[in-house]
C-alpha cells in the first residue's frame, strides 16, 4: 500500500472521512507488514525501510487532528482565479491575503466625486489625509504572515491567536520547502504560499 506519494489516505489504506481509530488501527495494521525486521534480506530491508517510512511519515500527519486538518486543506483544489481590473484589486486588495475593511476618512471620499473640477486641490488635500491618517496610529488589516494565527474551513483567514488555532509560520516564493512539522498552502495567486503548522506550535 505505501507508495503512493505524498496521498497519506492511500498509503495507510483508508479514506478522508476515516475516523481517528480507524487511522490509527490501519497504521498498526501497515507498520506490521511492512516493519523492517520481518524482511528476508538486504534488498528486501531496503525497500521494506522505505515503505516504513511513508507509512510513519502518513500517521505522523493524519494521526494529529490539527496537521490533518491543516493537510486536508492543502489538499482541495486551488479555487479559479477570477481576474479583475485595477479597480477591483485597488478596492479589495492584493488577491491571496486575508483583509479586513479599511476604513477611508470621509474627506476623501467627498473629494473623489467632483472629478477634474478640483482634480489639483484633491490630490494635495487627499495627500495630507492620508499621511495624517496613516501616522494616526491606526494598524493595516492582517496579512497572512508568519506569526499570524489562522483558522481554516474552506477557506483560510487570520484570527487572534488561541491554543487551537494553527499558526503561519512562513511565506515565500510557491514550491518552497516548509519547516519541519508545517504543511504549504498555495494561495490563489499560485505564486505564493504560507507553511502553517498545528496548534500549540511557537509562533517565533
Amino acid at each position: 500500500m505505501p507508495g503512493h506519494g505524498d496521498d497519506h489516505y492511500r498509503t495507510l489504506g483508508v479514506s478522508m472521512t476515516a475516523s481517528d481509530e480507524q487511522v490509527r488501527a490501519a497504521y498498526r495494521v501497515q507498520a506490521r507488514r511492512h516493519h523492517p525486521d520481518l524482511s528476508d534480506g538486504p534488498a528486501d530491508r531496503r525497500q521494506a525501510e522505505a515503505a516504513m517510512a511513508s507509512v510513519n511519515e502518513a500517521w505522523r500527519v493524519l494521526g494529529d487532528r490539527g496537521r490533518r486538518s491543516v493537510y486536508d486543506l492543502a489538499r482541495r483544489p486551488p479555487e479559479p482565479v477570477v481576474r479583475t481590473s485595477p479597480v477591483d484589486e485597488a478596492v479589495h486588495g492584493r488577491r491571496g491575503d486575508s483583509f479586513q475593511a479599511i476604513p477611508v476618512p470621509r474627506a476623501v471620499g467627498c473629494l473623489l466625486q467632483f472629478g477634474p473640477v478640483v482634480l489639483i486641490v484633491g490630490l494635495l488635500v487627499g495627500i495630507l489625509v492620508a499621511t495624517a491618517f496613516m501616522g494616526g496610529g491606526r494598524e493595516l488589516a492582517p496579512r497572512l504572515g508568519p506569526g499570524s494565527c489562522v483558522e481554516l474551513s474552506s477557506t483560510i483567514r487570520v484570527v487572534p491567536c488561541t491554543v487551537e488555532t494553527p499558526v503561519i509560520v512562513a511565506r515565500g516564493v510557491a514550491g518552497t520547502p516548509c519547516p519541519l512539522g508545517s504543511v504549504t498552502l498555495v494561495l490563489p495567486t499560485l505564486i505564493e504560499q504560507v507553511c502553517v503548522a498545528p496548534p500549540g506550535t511557537p509562533s517565533g
